[in-house]
């Protein structure tokens, strides 16, 4: 019988900037905490942050261009010709922009290859007039990701539609956060910082950040905080000018213990997303589990993968739409409401013993097994 090999080196490919992209990281940190060496291979970009230290090596790639075509196909190149010369035994793709080159190494080289799909590519809202590089995208994932020794994606709707589109099986792998300590309920939580109304994360299109500034001429008493940089933040910060609006603060990138301590000190978290973009109405964003991870109750969309997970846990106040009118209402609801609020908060300090890193990274552990 021919012995099982066993995985020694893992190499790791994004597009982004590896500082910024606490998915990979938690997954880089898992397989290091199995045993396996580690290399998290991303980005440099023009205002990338310094890198934290970690138990696994992390490097970044510059490229002469950042957006388009001759992007696309300049990452493809660096990638293939920097992994082909590694050690390794397994390759991960991290989202369509990686996989062509990853799959060019494995079929060269051998090793396995995992596909890890952090969202429906084709259809993000930077895309919604783009048919045709729609059309490539997906025309990636339906020819190489059955081409994977393994696929995982972030959410049970995400795998649905990617099963169906690649004819092969996706499992799931949340993005869940690492809680260490756990939250404590407070039973006076409806008094800390009561004014502090935080939104973590990109500051991209589709995220409901304008109407959550316009909001703010109308939230007077609240301090709404944007704590990230992202391809809308020139545009936000002249849009908060404009409106002459002194309690909106946008902080640029931020490093994710910064964030932390952002959400710790936070009233209440939105995470407010576009329902006409599939890609977000099939999300189970990061920030929707931090939140939670700091007992924060937050204002959420209600799509399915939220409303699947607050039917039982119950920390979020959905709302069906990104009105303006809609956003006052829903915060001025649990300024209102103590008790609801109060609620929410011991249901996300209950919920963060369920819903935490520590549990879903075992799953990585499965998958390692089974290569």
């Amino acid at each position: 019988m021919k012995k099982k090999r066993i995985l020694k080196r893992a190499l790791i490919a994004v597009s982004n900037d590896v500082t910024m992209d606490q998915r990979m990281n938690r997954i880089a940190g898992a397989l290091h905490e199995y045993g396996v060496s580690v290399m998290l291979v991303g980005r440099r970009l023009p205002h990338s942050l310094p890198l934290a230290e970690k138990p696994f090596e992390q490097r970044r790639l510059r490229c002469f261009f950042n957006r388009g075509p001759l992007f696309y196909t300049e990452l493809q190149i660096r990638l293939f010709f920097f992994f082909l010369i590694k050690n390794y035994d397994l390759l991960i793709a991290v989202d369509p922009d990686t996989l062509p080159a990853m799959w060019c190494v494995k079929t060269l080289r051998g090793g396995k290859l995992l596909f890890d799909s952090h969202e429906l590519f084709d259809q993000v809202p930077e895309l919604e007039n783009k048919p045709v590089v729609r059309w490539v995208w997906k025309k990636i994932v339906r020819l190489l990701a059955p081409r994977a020794d393994f696929r995982w994606t972030v959410n049970q709707s995400v795998a649905d539609i990617l099963q169906n589109q690649t004819g092969v099986p996706f499992e799931v792998v949340r993005n869940l956060p690492e809680i260490n300590p756990f939250p404590e309920i407070k039973e006076n939580a409806t008094h800390r910082n009561r004014d502090l109304i935080l939104y973590q994360g990109r500051l991209n299109k589709g995220r409901g950040l304008e109407e959550m500034i316009d909001a703010m001429s109308r939230l007077e008493d609240f301090k709404l905080v944007l704590a990230g940089g992202g391809d809308l933040e020139k545009e936000l910060r002249e849009r908060v000018k404009e409106k002459d609006l002194d309690n909106v603060v946008i902080t640029g990138n931020l490093r994710p213990e910064e964030l932390n301590e952002w959400t710790s000190k936070a009233w209440l978290g939105l995470n407010l997303l576009d329902k006409t973009s599939g890609n977000y109405y099939h999300s189970l964003a990061n920030k929707f589990l931090d939140y939670m991870a700091f007992g924060v109750p937050s204002i959420s969309m209600d799509f399915p993968e939220y409303r699947n997970l607050n039917d039982q846990y119950h920390f979020s106040l959905l709302i069906h739409d990104l009105r303006v009118e809609t956003i006052i209402e829903a915060v001025k609801l649990l300024d209102s409401d103590p008790e609801l609020y109060r609620k929410l908060h011991r249901n996300a300090c209950n919920a963060a013993r369920f819903l935490n890193w520590q549990r879903e990274k075992l799953k990585v552990n499965e998958v390692l097994q089974g290569l």
